[in-house]
């Protein structure tokens, strides 16, 4: 029942997306002006509608422009300041379309999303189409939230822009089928929901200078490390809800440094985890405690590579 009902609220997820984001019909070449904003960090305003022309001013994000005529992926505007010249259409867009936009996002941004992680860095677009006006960088490695689908692009939820499109292409589903229904986690079991391993080679400060894959050779008045460090207490990570919904498991692999004294004053994220889980992760690690490692001439700072596992109780 629960799948079905899932798979029911995607697809008429995708049914209105398709209904209300197609790509905009071509507009007359001339006709009244019609305003416009600036979507990208910068618009070149050119004197010939070539990019091979002279570069006549730059518009900021968020200018105001008014389009004087539309000649496809060239839009000859005039700013508020009485700059004149041409656009790219993929840096500007129109008061009707971002009014459509938003009226879409009030039906699209009701469903239940399901989410991904970005593969590969790619722009964020405002309508599902090629040439669509551009708005930011998606980096790789982020985590959207996924409303539908449409021509190739997922609509997200993006904190600046609202309502946003990425190229499927580029994006990675948690889970992989978007029919899935969501995992919806039972109460008061964070503590099986994990399992916490503090087991590695040593890594020594003292000998970090040492060539790759040649042994070690410290000077005689050197403290190298002869015992690891041996974890004394713990705090269990968090495991995070918007993880738990989407159902991502995993293993986050840290690397701590723990200093003379036994605490961890540093830890990296090694192989990390989307949505939460790397900084979950890394925050309970900085709240350990360890009895530090030992060298010829006493304590000695360390590191240790921490793995924690995250994966959902049945």
């Amino acid at each position: 029942m629960g799948y079905s009902l899932a798979a029911a609220a995607f697809v008429l997820a995708l049914a209105a997306l398709f209904v209300v984001s197609r790509p905009p019909r071509a507009r007359a070449r001339g006709g009244d002006p019609e305003p416009a904003t600036v979507t990208t960090e910068t618009a070149e305003l050119r004197r010939e509608p070539s990019a091979g022309s002279a570069v006549a001013g730059v518009l900021p994000r968020g200018a105001r422009v008014m389009i004087v005529t539309d000649r496809g992926p060239w839009i000859e505007v005039k700013s508020s300041k009485g700059a004149s010249g041409f656009v790219s259409a993929e840096s500007i867009e129109r008061d009707a379309d971002r009014q459509a936009r938003e009226r879409r996002a009030a039906k699209i941004l009701s469903f239940r999303p399901v989410f991904g992680v970005v593969a590969e860095d790619t722009e964020i677009r405002l309508a599902p189409f090629p040439f669509a006006p551009r708005a930011g960088l998606l980096a790789r490695g982020a985590a959207v939230s996924i409303y539908a689908a449409d021509h190739g692009y997922f609509a997200f939820r993006s904190p600046d822009a609202g309502l946003a499109f990425v190229n499927s292409s580029a994006v990675d589903l948690v889970p992989p089928d978007p029919r899935r229904p969501e995992i919806v986690p039972e109460t008061a079991k964070e503590l099986k929901d994990l399992t916490v391993t503090d087991a590695s080679p040593l890594a020594v400060t003292p000998s970090e200078a040492a060539e790759e894959g040649s042994p070690a050779e410290p000077p005689e008045t050197s403290d190298e490390a002869l015992e690891p460090p041996v974890l004394l207490s713990k705090l269990d990570p968090i495991y995070p809800e918007t993880a738990r919904r989407a159902g991502v498991e995993g293993t986050v692999v840290l690397d701590a440094q723990i200093s003379a004294a036994g605490r961890v004053e540093d830890v990296q994220v090694l192989r990390g985890l989307p949505l939460g889980l790397s900084e979950a992760a890394a925050e309970a690690v900085r709240h350990w405690h360890y009895r530090p490692a030992r060298g010829r001439f006493g304590p000695v700072a360390a590191h240790k590579t921490v793995r924690i596992v995250f994966t959902l109780g049945q």
